[in-house]
């Protein structure tokens, strides 16, 4: 969110709103109004929307980033997004600020350097990388002297300052307390001094910029590191922290408490002499309070209700409810849909435990683990209780002790559920652990020594039986960090004994492996071209099966780019990667292509099936599809690198 001051002659400043997903990314707020004025497409966007917006509050130009383009809305086109262009060698920009000639800075990724974009000659230069293990540049503050301050990430995260007249010459300012991995969180020019914040740290660091020295930090942190900009005559800003509204000095630090609020997590704070306008989100929308300074109280509280969004489909879980459960590319919480009322079911936006999810797996009808992305979480859903913010409980922070970020791969028998991760940026080596449902506890965790489980690979599925647990992995490790030398792996793990009785790499070429399945005394996985099967006794490579036209070398490994399940009861199997999704029927010996380029749908790569058989995916970024698995007609024919006709059909 960016506030829009000078927009308008008088009353509160309008607003500019960016929301995750592929349409409605752009929403231009008049606090006067309950409704957007404008809604903006941005058909190249993010499927997460717009990265950053900045305001020029002179030129009356919002500049906005997505993926590697940097855009301009101009109030005298209201309904339309200019394209200034792109950034070369980046594949996202981020934390766009100006300078006071007006010169847009910005981050890049993975290109580890700044940019600037000076409107006069509307030309783009990119920089040097500011160190050799440095690949994001996530955070850039702008001084009052026009020096550039960045906070890099994922490996070795610190802080790198420049002249905006010089940017070739930059300077390196270490942490106080190095760290192998993570990112410089937040980065602000206050005053005469910065203020940072680093992942996993608690507290604010406070950095003077004379001796480019360390000098304090602040326990009380700002909530969602927002502020006001400073009052020239006072000195001071604003920031909440546990719904608060504090008034703070730029020069001695010391805090003045203002007045309560109702808002605990502000999306804007912006602040004239008289009044304080705080703005956060509700249910429908945003909320906006303005806090009169002469009364200090709150004088004025409004809703707008933004236009609604679509989250792009990130996971699948179908539930003994009868539901599918899906979580959202950078969502927050969990929703649900029933495929034969269409009704829908989305949790409290109260819960605060469950953010995008990877990965999830219902045990029984009352219990679902849910793997919530950012730092590990493991989230216990209780089905009894999914209505109330009490149903969700997070067990436990994988990132905290063992440095992992997502859970893709989830498994279970009757007796315990098991997971494996990716491991968090700058990081390699996913763990493998287990869940005592009884007790909700994690019973154990294998990180080979913190090398990870399978040495510097990612686990990216599992299944298990009442002895073994077999898995695949990615040799792509933590955003940031280059992929292991090698290929992917199938591993099977004695439950008892916690030794792996084999870890083989059947396929040659292929850096990963996905969604392990039993069915009939084999074990399948699945890859970008197509179906493996082993002997799950020895881990021996049976048969490959070719079902689509792309190469396992042609795409960076990855943690989800195929996907398989299987229906037991009838011998049969659905594969889907790189947009072509086959049906295979073993005990025919029979496929059928349901999905591909060459025809009219094509599907993601996330499956689930129902207990009953039903097979669904994610289908056009933002919906799911049903799969009819019956074929209209076949002729018989083995599984092999030719597809069978006719197809199978798809409903949505």
């Amino acid at each position: 969110m960016e506030p829009l001051p000078g927009l308008q002659a008088t009353g509160l400043p309008w607003l500019a709103v960016s929301i995750v997903g592929p349409i409605h990314q752009l929403q231009i707020i008049n606090p006067s109004r309950n409704t957007p004025a404008h809604i903006v497409e941005i058909p190249k966007s993010h499927s997460g929307g717009v990265q950053s917006m900045i305001w020029d509050k002179k030129t009356k130009y919002l500049y906005l980033a997505t993926l590697n383009y940097l855009l301009v809305w101009k109030p005298s086109s209201p309904s339309e997004i200019t394209i200034v262009g792109k950034v070369p060698g980046a594949t996202t920009i981020y934390d766009l600020q100006l300078d006071s000639q007006g010169t847009v800075w910005g981050g890049t990724y993975p290109l580890g350097a700044a940019f600037k974009y000076a409107p006069k000659t509307k030309k783009i230069d990119v920089f040097k990388r500011v160190a050799t293990d440095t690949d994001y540049v996530r955070r850039v503050a702008v001084d009052s002297n026009d020096d550039v301050w960045l906070g890099t990430g994922s490996r070795n995260p610190r802080v790198f300052r420049f002249s905006s007249k010089s940017p070739q010459k930059i300077t390196e300012i270490p942490l106080p307390e190095p760290k192998r991995a993570g990112f410089v969180s937040s980065l602000e020019a206050v005053g005469n001094s910065i203020v940072v914040s680093i992942d996993n740290v608690s507290g604010q660091l406070l950095l003077n910029p004379q001796t480019n020295s360390w000098v304090g930090s602040m326990d009380r942190v700002w909530s969602g590191r927002k502020l006001s900009a400073v009052n020239p005559a006072t000195k001071q800003f604003y920031n909440v922290s546990d719904g608060q509204l504090f008034a703070t000095s730029s020069s001695t630090w010391q805090d003045q408490l203002v007045g309560k609020l109702s808002a605990s997590a502000p999306l804007a704070i912006y602040a004239t002499s008289s009044q304080v306008v705080v703005v956060s989100s509700n249910k429908t929308g945003l909320q906006i309070e303005v806090f009169r300074l002469s009364s200090k109280s709150v004088q004025l509280v409004s809703t707008v209700a933004l236009a609604r969004g679509q989250f792009v489909v990130q996971s699948l879980m179908s539930h003994s409810d009868g539901n599918i459960y899906v979580g959202g590319y950078m969502g927050h919480g969990i929703t649900a849909v029933h495929p034969d009322t269409g009704k829908h079911w989305t949790s409290p936006s109260e819960q605060n435990a469950i953010n995008q999810i990877e990965g999830m797996i219902e045990f029984n009808a009352q219990k679902t683990y849910v793997g919530s992305y950012g730092s590990a979480d493991i989230v216990r859903l209780n089905s009894n209780a999914k209505n109330n913010p009490e149903g969700y409980q997070r067990l436990v922070r994988l990132a905290t002790d063992y440095e992992q970020s997502r859970i893709f791969a989830w498994a279970k028998n009757s007796k315990q559920v098991f997971f494996g991760t990716v491991p968090e940026y700058g990081r390699s080596g996913g763990v493998l652990g287990a869940i005592d449902p009884r007790t909700d506890e994690v019973s154990w965790v294998l990180d080979g020594d913190g090398e990870g489980f399978i040495r510097h690979h990612s686990i990216t599925g599992l299944v298990a039986d009442e002895k073994y647990i077999y898995g695949t992995t990615s040799v792509r490790n933590g955003y940031g960090l280059a992929d292991t030398v090698g290929n992917a792996k199938v591993f099977k793990l004695d439950i008892a004994t916690k030794k792996i009785s084999w870890s083989v790499a059947p396929i040659a070429q292929c850096g990963a492996l996905y969604s392990p399945k039993l069915l009939a005394g084999w074990l399948l996985v699945a890859d970008l071209e197509g179906v493996s099967v082993l002997d799950p006794v020895s881990g021996k490579l049976l048969k490959k099966h070719r079902l689509t036209n792309s190469r396992n070398t042609s795409y960076r490994p990855g943690w989800k780019n195929a996907d398989l399940v299987v229906v037991e009861n009838q011998g049969k199997a659905v594969h889907t990667a790189a947009g072509t999704t086959t049906a295979i029927d073993f005990d025919s010996g029979t496929l059928a292509t349901i999905g591909s380029p060459q025809l009219k749908s094509q599907f993601g790569t996330r499956l689930t099936v129902t207990n009953s058989g039903r097979v669904f995916a994610n289908v056009e970024k933002t919906a799911i599809a049903e799969l009819d698995l019956q074929p209209i007609a076949s002729q018989p024919k083995k599984p092999s690198a030719k597809k069978a006709s006719p197809q199978a059909t798809a409903t949505t």
